[in-house]
Protein backbone atom coordinates (compact mmCIF):
# COMPACT_ATOMS: atom_id res chain seq x y z
CA UNK A 1 0.00 0.00 0.00
CA UNK A 2 1.11 3.75 -0.70
CA UNK A 3 0.14 6.53 0.14
CA UNK A 4 0.86 10.27 1.23
CA UNK A 5 -0.48 12.54 3.58
CA UNK A 6 -1.03 16.52 3.20
CA UNK A 7 -1.94 18.35 6.35
CA UNK A 8 -3.22 22.05 6.21
CA UNK A 9 -4.03 24.61 9.07
CA UNK A 10 -6.84 25.60 6.71
CA UNK A 11 -8.57 24.31 3.74
CA UNK A 12 -10.54 26.23 1.89
CA UNK A 13 -14.00 25.63 4.23
CA UNK A 14 -11.38 27.75 6.63
CA UNK A 15 -10.67 24.42 8.61
CA UNK A 16 -7.96 22.08 9.56
CA UNK A 17 -7.53 20.00 6.53
CA UNK A 18 -5.84 16.61 6.10
CA UNK A 19 -5.27 14.99 2.36
CA UNK A 20 -4.77 11.47 1.90
CA UNK A 21 -3.70 9.91 -1.31
CA UNK A 22 -3.24 6.40 -1.62
CA UNK A 23 -3.14 3.90 -4.22
CA UNK A 24 -5.94 2.16 -6.57
CA UNK A 25 -5.30 -1.26 -4.73
CA UNK A 26 -6.34 0.16 -1.13
CA UNK A 27 -8.95 -1.96 0.66
CA UNK A 28 -11.49 -0.39 2.85
CA UNK A 29 -9.94 -2.17 5.55
CA UNK A 30 -6.58 -0.67 5.08
CA UNK A 31 -8.22 3.03 4.62
CA UNK A 32 -10.19 2.45 8.01
CA UNK A 33 -6.64 1.61 9.37
CA UNK A 34 -4.76 4.41 7.60
CA UNK A 35 -7.69 6.81 8.67
CA UNK A 36 -7.17 5.71 12.50
CA UNK A 37 -3.98 6.42 11.94
CA UNK A 38 -3.79 9.35 10.36
CA UNK A 39 -6.80 11.12 13.03
CA UNK A 40 -4.82 9.56 16.15
CA UNK A 41 -1.61 10.74 14.93
CA UNK A 42 -0.17 13.76 17.08
CA UNK A 43 2.00 15.16 14.44
CA UNK A 44 -0.51 14.88 11.96
CA UNK A 45 -2.69 17.07 14.64
CA UNK A 46 0.31 19.53 15.67
CA UNK A 47 0.60 20.15 11.80
CA UNK A 48 -3.18 20.96 11.42
CA UNK A 49 -3.15 23.37 14.27
CA UNK A 50 -5.62 21.08 16.66
CA UNK A 51 -5.20 20.84 20.26
CA UNK A 52 -7.58 17.85 21.09
CA UNK A 53 -6.74 14.80 22.27
CA UNK A 54 -5.42 11.88 19.83
CA UNK A 55 -9.24 10.38 20.32
CA UNK A 56 -11.46 13.47 19.02
CA UNK A 57 -11.59 13.64 15.59
CA UNK A 58 -13.72 16.36 14.98
CA UNK A 59 -12.29 19.79 13.25
CA UNK A 60 -10.35 17.86 10.87
CA UNK A 61 -11.78 18.03 7.55
CA UNK A 62 -10.47 14.84 5.34
CA UNK A 63 -10.22 14.10 1.85
CA UNK A 64 -9.36 11.18 0.54
CA UNK A 65 -8.10 10.64 -3.18
CA UNK A 66 -6.54 8.46 -5.81
CA UNK A 67 -2.87 9.62 -5.85
CA UNK A 68 -2.63 9.15 -9.63
CA UNK A 69 -5.73 11.15 -10.19
CA UNK A 70 -5.04 13.83 -12.53
CA UNK A 71 -5.75 17.11 -11.10
CA UNK A 72 -7.03 20.03 -13.22
CA UNK A 73 -6.23 23.99 -11.66
CA UNK A 74 -8.49 26.06 -13.21
CA UNK A 75 -8.08 29.69 -12.72
CA UNK A 76 -10.57 31.65 -13.16
CA UNK A 77 -10.93 35.89 -14.01
CA UNK A 78 -12.92 38.06 -12.27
Amino acid sequence: MTFEVRVAKKSVTGNPHAEILVDGKISASQLGTLIQNVTTNKSVLTAAGLRACGGCKSGLDINIRDRFQEVVNVQLEG
